[in-house]
């Protein structure tokens, strides 16, 4: 009888995925395991008596003003990715019928088409629809 290789990490029947996927910290978004939020310090009743919160990323106890200083910060990366995903825009070669260019972006990597020809990338350039 065969084994996998997981089998050895994990013992058998443990192979919970949604768990693993929403395993996630809501302050960072790493998952639990890389996560280097600290734990929160925040006091709560517990029984009747006072403990520190102890969750480990907490945005339930986050400031106000930590929340809107991780929201700047997230944009200003959300920004700045998009500003890279521009960069990396190519333009097709001239259409073979119109001239028209098209400007190929990473968010739709195609079907580029115009007037019956299909755009298939740079080592092919435009191929008429009945040829491909």
């Amino acid at each position: 009888m065969t084994r996998s290789i997981l089998s050895y990490i994990y013992p058998p029947g443990c192979f919970a995925l949604p768990e693993i996927k929403e395993n996630r910290c809501p302050l960072c978004g790493n998952f639990q395991v890389d996560c280097s939020c600290t734990e929160c310090e925040h006091p709560v009743l517990v029984e009747g008596r006072e403990e520190k919160c102890g969750v480990q990323g907490c945005l339930e106890h986050l400031l106000d003003r930590e929340l809107v200083a991780r929201i700047e910060m997230l944009e200003n990366q959300l920004d700045d990715l998009r500003e890279e995903a521009r960069k990396r825009e190519k333009p097709t070669a001239p259409c073979p019928v119109c001239g028209e260019v098209l400007v190929v972006d990473i968010y739709n990597a195609g079907p580029y088409s115009c007037h019956g020809h299909f755009y298939a990338g740079e080592k092919y350039g435009w191929i008429k629809r009945e040829q491909y």
